[in-house]
């Protein structure tokens, strides 16, 4: 800070090399989704802000990263059954390295005393641009190009984003009772995927635009009671060009056309604090999103298909209720809540021929996060996390929710355990223990077998800057990760975690 402005600067570099897993094996390389294992990349951010007076800011922020595959690598195919992981070798993979490049901008203005009311505005720009690798997939093939078998592409992802947020708060209204926030959201989303090495449409052009307002209110019912209730309305339409699917889905003319949405979404909840240091809480609220148009738009293989037919591209509405309670005693803080979330028309990402598609279904993922945490002394801190999640669809379309969802689509249960010390006013430590539990799916190949893992890290001040230090997998575990174990029944893709990795850092703030 200097006078009224404020600024922040930051740049980063990482070049990462190959990665070995516990058992000191060349982990494999993603060549078509993409990896950060042998990859550069940048990160550039800044910010400036002017104070007008005490009460009103004006900030500019931007953040440029990149990040692009060195492809030094080639995936060597593991064997699930026979527990052989996926591996890499030496090697150039066809085509184009992949690449991400994201650049975010946004100019914000808060007054916080606005005739005793606080004013929040923003407006935001995104631009998107991304390469995955590729591969021979059937997805991929047309003989009109080349001998079904031997056609080699990858797609590439392109976006742009628009919007803007205003809010205005008053929280002293009758008498401090009652706050009382209102706003209007708008967004701005346009994006295309194509084939990047034949130059085919693999997604067509699709323009998303929704307006949104808001009311919130918080009223303290008794001195103990505090109830919040708030109402949304979301207006969206959603425009796409006509466009020809691949050879892969048959080569059929989709008729593009706009959609129109109207949804009015409900929230509500209770807070009851008997004392300070004791509180339960209940809420309801129901959401709105739009599903992944790119993944329903390029797998139509019916002709005849016009974009209004299509109802996998309704909006997902949810439904979800919160139960919970917190405590603050002494040493001892405890968080504990139970959640569900439902959908009459959810979505489920598939894998098909080495590509992911969206199934739109019943669904319902519900769970229980809980928390405790105890300090020992002014140096010393425990901490102990549960997370168990479980999730179901519909999958005959008989309105009953008879299978459970995969790895694809939900996380693991999963306990962690944490120390924090402050050895010296120049010395810290953090150690975290997580187990991740066993889990069974429906489909066999699917089966998790958890494993634990410990991390370390410890920063050591010094006159000018600080010394940091990072041990991921303490004690150099070898195992198949969540992800290549329930999520893909696929070769190419069964990889094990990275063993013992040591991160030695250097900050210096100025």
């Amino acid at each position: 800070s200097k006078g009224r402005w404020d600024y922040l600067l930051g740049a980063g570099y990482e070049d990462q090399g190959l990665w070995l897993d516990g058992d000191g094996t060349a982990i494999g390389t993603d060549t078509t989704q993409g990896d950060l294992m042998a990859t550069r990349a940048y990160d550039l951010h800044a910010k400036l802000g002017y104070w007008f007076d005490d009460n009103q800011e004006l900030q500019f922020s931007t953040n440029r990263y990149r990040i692009k595959s060195k492809a030094d690598y080639l995936a060597v195919a593991g064997n699930r059954s026979a527990g052989i992981p996926t591996t890499s070798v030496r090697g150039t993979p066809p085509g184009t390295p992949p690449w991400n490049d994201v650049w975010t901008t946004g100019l914000s203005y808060i007054h916080h005393d606005l005739a005793g009311m606080e004013l929040r505005a923003m407006v935001f720009n995104q631009e998107f641009e991304g390469l995955f690798g590729g591969d021979r997939s059937s997805t991929f093939q047309d003989p009109l190009i080349a001998p079904v078998g031997t056609l080699y592409d990858q797609s590439r992802s392109v976006a742009s984003k628009w919007g803007a947020k205003t809010s205005v708060g008053r929280d002293d209204l009758l008498g401090g009772a009652l706050k009382l926030t209102g706003g209007i959201d708008l967004l701005h989303d346009s994006g295309k995927q194509d084939l990047y090495g034949t130059g085919r449409t693999y997604v067509p052009e699709s323009t998303f635009r929704n307006v949104a307002g808001f009311v919130q209110a918080e009223y303290k019912l008794l001195p103990t009671l505090t109830a919040q209730a708030g109402v949304r309305r979301e207006e969206a339409d959603l425009r796409i060009d006509s466009y020809q699917t691949l050879y892969r889905y048959n080569r059929v003319n989709v008729e593009g056309g706009k959609l129109s949405f109207g949804e009015t979404l409900y929230n509500a909840g209770l807070v009851f604090a008997p004392t300070d240091t004791f509180n339960v809480f209940g809420s309801y609220s129901e959401g709105f999103g739009m599903p992944d148009v790119g993944r329903v738009l390029r797998s139509i293989n019916t002709r005849g298909t016009s974009v209004a037919d299509l109802d996998t591209l309704e909006p997902v509405l949810t439904r979800n209720v919160e139960l919970g309670g917190r405590l603050r005693a002494g040493a001892w803080e405890a968080d504990v809540a139970l959640f569900q979330s439902r959908s009459d028309l959810g979505t489920r990402i598939i894998a098909v021929d080495g590509a992911f598609q969206m199934a739109r279904e019943k669904t319902r993922i519900e769970g229980l996060d809980a928390s405790v945490r105890y300090r020992l002394n002014e140096a010393h801190k425990l901490g102990l996390s549960y997370a168990w999640t479980r999730g179901r669809y519909d999958s005959d379309a008989d309105g009953r929710l008879d299978a459970r969802l995969d790895g694809l689509n939900i996380a693991p249960n999963r306990v962690i355990a944490s120390w924090s010390a402050q050895w010296t006013p120049a010395l810290s430590t953090f150690v975290q223990g997580q187990y991740a539990f066993n889990r069974t799916f429906d489909e066999a190949a699917k089966q998790f077998q958890g494993y634990a893992l410990f991390d370390l890290a410890a920063t050591y001040t010094l006159p000018k800057g600080s010394v940091q230090l990072g041990v991921a997998n303490l004690l150099d575990r070898q195992y198949i990760t969540y992800y290549s174990q329930s999520a893909l029944i696929e070769p190419d893709r069964y990889f094990a975690g990275r063993g013992r990795t040591v991160t030695l850092g250097y900050q210096l703030d100025f």
